[in-house]
């Protein structure tokens, strides 16, 4: 690994730089992003659906049914996002410094952090809580104070801590901290994180704010590309205008829209949305403590510790 020559320019950038280069890195890792996205995202959407896809309507002019399914599926969806990006954050680390890993180099590396992994993310950003509380939601009747106030609630928090820590993947994953300090000099995940999140905290809620609102117009070009690409391969749309006997709009979504469309767009913004947050985070490290200038000094001692040897 060479610590001064990378695939990415280590340099500051804002946010519109970010996820311009964002578009880049997918474009040039295109293969592994989306083989490595789908082996998390679709053990994802198997549960998703078994936990909620009998929410969607079977009777489709129940529209408080539709809404019901969609905000299901949109609070686990995004209670599951950073875990959906463990594989491609640990592939991207090594990548920048143009070390290629394959899959199962990837997957060994991700397994060995699992326990942190469980519970940063499992326990302390609520998708074990989430799944645990959809299992019992009752099939027969809506539950407003499981899904309408405690989901809501559970939303909220990881909301409320992916906006000040959004970057416990990468510390995870690539700094490799321990749970629990084991000499008095080790730093845990937890220093770790209060220490690089902790002074910027109102410029991470900026840019979470800014870019919750980007991935909101992404998903909805997403899933309009897709409605029109289903639309024109099958000549079956969910929107048109009857005109007999008066001109009319009506709505016809079906199954596909539901179970397929709709978790496809999601699922397709938040796998280049993990790519935008492993930029930032690189930004943030470049802000906090120098990092462009540590990556050179390492690389230095590195060859001279070769030269002596």
């Amino acid at each position: 690994m060479q610590l001064d020559n990378t695939r990415i320019a280590i340099r500051e950038r804002g946010l519109a730089e970010t996820f311009d280069l964002a578009l880049q890195v997918t474009r040039e890792f295109f293969g592994p992003i989306l083989g490595l996205s789908l082996l998390m995202i679709v053990p994802l959407a198997v549960i998703n659906y078994f936990l909620v896809g009998w929410m969607a309507p079977v009777d489709l002019d129940d529209e408080f049914i539709g809404w019901r399914y969609i905000w299901n599926m949109l609070v686990l969806i995004y209670l599951e996002a950073p875990l959906a990006s463990v594989l491609v954050t640990a592939y991207l680390g090594p990548a920048v410094f143009l070390e290629d890993k394959r899959a199962k180099q990837v997957l060994i590396d991700v397994l060995r952090c699992f326990p942190q992994i469980f519970l940063c993310q499992f326990l302390l950003r609520g998708i074990l809580p989430a799944w645990l509380l959809y299992l019992a939601v009752d099939r027969y009747s809506y539950n407003g104070f499981v899904e309408g106030f405690v989901l809501t609630c559970l939303a909220l928090y990881a909301m409320c801590l992916r906006a000040i820590r959004p970057y416990i993947n990468e510390i995870v994953l690539l700094e490799r901290n321990p749970l629990r300090a084991r000499g008095g000099n080790a730093i845990t995940i937890n220093k770790r994180s209060a220490h690089l999140h902790g002074p910027y905290a109102s410029d991470l809620i900026a840019r979470w704010i800014v870019s919750v609102m980007i991935a909101a117009l992404l998903f909805g070009l997403a899933l309009m590309t897709a409605i029109v690409l289903k639309g024109v391969l099958t000549s079956d749309w969910p929107f048109y205008i009857e005109v007999v006997p008066e001109p009319q709009f009506m709505i016809d979504i079906d199954w596909i829209d539901y179970q397929i469309l709709f978790p496809l767009a999601l699922w397709t913004v938040v796998a280049l949305m993990s790519v935008v947050r492993f930029l930032s985070y690189l930004d943030l490290r470049i802000k906090h403590e120098g990092w462009e200038v540590e990556l050179l000094m390492r690389a230095e001692a590195m060859r001279l510790a070769t030269r002596m040897e």
